[in-house]
């Protein structure tokens, strides 16, 4: 079969470049079997909104070029459900399965085990209840949560088969593509300084400007990480497989993702950064036009998107996990002991400073006295290094997960799922529903309720059944989140699915 292209191919000096670059790779290369190729690139918790905006600011010249002067392109909107995260919606597109991914990070009430899939065993979990084929199979997954049945894999937490982790980094293959690449390399360490002054400077600014929620003395590693080594590591693959024919390919780029946790969706810093993925985008769709091993089609897409929101630990001084603790009265386990002999170690050496300091430096010793105090009171060394992300009480008979704008609140001490009838019937279970009902930073409670789900805020309560809403008292307490059939939709199906918390709690919303 002939291909018919709109665009020449690459010439005979470009063709002598491949091959000899990816001479290395040549027993990979697929045979032309006529069918086209596809590349997928998801752009990860990036919205609509955000992306008109970053295209509109000039920092995605990319796809406003594929947008305006390619028909074959456009731009469309789409509802990814609830949870919007990134383990449900990929093993939805992978493996139209999805079912007991409440969260990000959930529990699993009859194992007692929290899952949280910014750990590897977290996401492992998940991958080994998955039993239906993957639509990677054949094909590449680069820096994804479940691999799709992939046969290559590299920056992928969780696989089918049991791997190394040299082997999830990408193994002897990435190594030999990094010796192929010294310019991008050489770009890598350049680009790696240059991330952390950035860093480090816009701390410096939203510390000044009272902008940032809290300090996490990893994020600049992270960043650099990300932003830098594996951005350029994935292009590579990618671009290897194009050359080579590989018949499916996904791989997501994370590091919008990363810069709007941490400075917010539509923040300069998230969009900005949009920039180099879309400069690595034009590479990729480069390369699949003048030199592919077959036709590609190439879907950008992103996984979900993101709310601005304020931090609850910010606005109300404390974790969900805390106010929990408070309102239940009860001794609550954070994520990682703030008992641990190491958790006071920086206050304590501040105190050591100030101890040493001459009597005459008084100014001295008060500010270093003060900065052990807000350091003692705010964070504690494992806050600066790992944020708490859920609570567990010393009993384990409640447990709290948070998930961005998400709560799960388990009573583990009943393996069933809660009804709420059950939480209303048990005194401890009720005053605690009630005192969640009333904060400021909680604006829904959503129980199960037989076969329907029951929703209530301060403004009213209301059933959710097949997805249509039943007013019970007040006003809609869905009126702030939408009353859309989808919406409501989305809502039953999270509050019913396995792995849901006994009360799932939603963050105060403006609209």
């Amino acid at each position: 079969m002939k291909e018919r292209r709109s665009r020449p191919r690459a010439g005979p000096l470009l063709r002598f470049y491949y091959r000899a670059k990816y001479r290395l790779f040549r027993r990979e290369k697929r045979p032309h079997d006529g069918r086209r190729g596809l590349i997928m690139l998801q752009v990860d918790a990036l919205a609509y909104a955000d992306l008109r905006r970053a295209i509109d600011r000039g920092y995605c010249p990319t796809i406003k070029k594929l947008l305006s002067e390619d028909d074959t392109f456009d731009l469309r909107r789409w509802f990814c459900g609830l949870p919007s995260a990134t383990p449900y919606c990929q093993a939805g597109i992978f493996h139209g399965e999805n079912s007991g991914i409440p969260a990000f990070r959930f529990y699993d009430k009859p194992a007692k085990k929290v899952v949280t899939c910014n750990a590897p065993e977290g996401v492992q979990y998940i991958r080994d209840r998955i039993t239906s084929p993957g639509a990677l199979a054949d094909g590449s997954s680069y820096v994804n949560l479940l691999d799709g049945d992939a046969s290559t894999v590299a920056f992928t937490v969780a696989t089918r088969e049991k791997m190394t982790v040299y082997q999830r980094l990408g193994g002897k293959r990435m190594a030999m593509l990094i010796l192929l690449h010294p310019i991008r390399v050489a770009r890598m360490v350049v680009q790696s300084v240059f991330e952390y002054l950035l860093e480090e400077w816009e701390r410096l600014v939203g510390e000044i400007s009272r902008r940032v929620p809290h300090s996490e003395g990893i994020f600049p590693f992270i960043r650099i990480l990300s932003n830098v080594i594996i951005r350029e590591l994935q292009t590579m693959a990618i671009l290897l497989d194009v050359y080579l024919g590989v018949p499916v390919i996904y791989s997501t780029f994370m590091q919008y993702d990363e810069l709007a946790h941490h400075f917010g969706p539509s923040s300069k810093q998230a969009l900005a950064d949009l920039r180099r993925t879309d400069a690595r985008i034009s590479e990729i769709w480069r390369m699949a036009r003048i030199a592919g091993g077959r036709q590609y089609d190439l879907v950008i897409l992103s996984d979900h998107g993101m709310t601005p929101s304020q931090s609850y630990r910010v606005r109300f001084g404390e974790s969900l996990g805390a106010t929990v603790e408070r309102m239940l009265d009860a001794e609550v386990l954070a994520s990682h002991s703030d008992r641990s002999e190491y958790a006071d170690i920086a206050p304590e050496m501040l105190e050591a400073m100030a101890v040493i300091t001459p009597p005459a430096q008084h100014r001295t010793r008060r500010a270093l006295r003060s900065a052990r105090n807000w350091l003692r009171s705010r964070y504690g060394l494992r806050e600066i290094l790992i944020p708490e992300k859920y609570r567990v009480a010393a009993n384990h008979d409640v447990v709290v997960t948070y998930s961005s704008c998400l709560a799960l609140l388990y009573f583990a001490e009943d393996e069933r799922r809660l009804e709420l009838s059950d939480i209303l019937g048990d005194a401890r279970r009720k005053d605690l529903y009630v005192d969640l009902l009333a904060h400021q930073g909680i604006g829904l409670l959503a129980t199960r309720d037989g076969d329907s789900v029951h929703v209530e805020s301060r403004e009213g309560k209301a059933r959710i059944r097949n997805a249509r809403i039943e007013i019970l008292e007040g006003h809609s307490p869905m009126d702030a989140y939408g009353t859309e059939t989808y919406v409501l939709r989305a809502v039953e199906s999270l509050v019913m699915q396995p792995n849901a918390g006994d009360c799932v709690l939603f963050g105060a919303y403006d609209g």
